[in-house]
This record gives structure tokens, C-alpha cells and sequence, in this order.
């Protein structure tokens, strides 16, 4: 992997899977196909934050880097996350400090 944006998105899914994993928030329970299959932002009407991380976002970001396609040119989960804060619901501050750096190196 060549590509440093590819290589810096890499060290932060891994990082966001450890922590995951570190806060007791990785399941390796796949949820039911009509859960994933939510046609609504980050499924929130289906998964929690943490499940969309693990099976939706962390797994399509491995894809595209794998099999060598474009990288998003923008990102916007950080949004999302504060959004959830605000309205009352917890996040861990280390798993949303690395959304923030996803968001930052794929929107510049």
C-alpha cells in the first residue's frame, strides 16, 4: 500500500477496531440482514453506532483499500457522533476522536 492517505485510514480502522474491541463494543455476533440492509443514514433506525462502525463502515473502508478503489473524497461522521451526544447518548471520547481524524484526512 502506497498510497499514505490509504496507509494513515488503515492504522485508524485498525485503531477504532481495537478500541471497540477495548470497550467491550465488538460483537462477534453479526446482526440480523435487515438490520444492515437500512436504507437510512449510519442504519439508525437499525444499529447502534458502535455495530455501524464495526459491520458497516470499518469492513467497506478495508474493501476499497484492499482492491486498490478511490477512497471517499468526503466524510461526514463526526456529525453523526455529536449529533448522538447531544441529544443524551454516551460515546466513548477516544472512538470519536478517531472518527474525527477519518473525517479529517478524507475530507481534505
Amino acid at each position: 500500500m502506497s498510497d499514505p492517505k490509504a496507509h494513515a485510514i488503515t492504522a485508524l480502522l485498525n485503531a477504532m477496531e481495537f478500541r471497540l474491541r477495548e470497550i467491550g463494543a465488538w460483537s462477534d455476533e453479526r446482526p440480523a440482514p435487515e438490520a444492515l440492509a437500512s436504507t437510512l443514514p449510519f442504519c439508525y433506525d437499525t444499529l447502534e453506532l458502535e455495530s455501524w462502525i464495526q459491520f458497516i463502515f470499518i469492513g467497506r473502508m478495508r474493501e476499497l483499500i484492499e482492491q486498490g478503489d478511490p477512497l471517499p473524497q468526503s466524510c461526514g461522521i463526526a456529525p453523526y457522533v455529536e449529533m448522538l451526544a447531544a441529544n443524551g447518548r454516551a460515546t466513548d471520547a477516544e472512538l470519536a476522536q478517531l472518527i474525527r481524524e477519518i473525517d479529517d484526512i478524507l475530507t481534505l
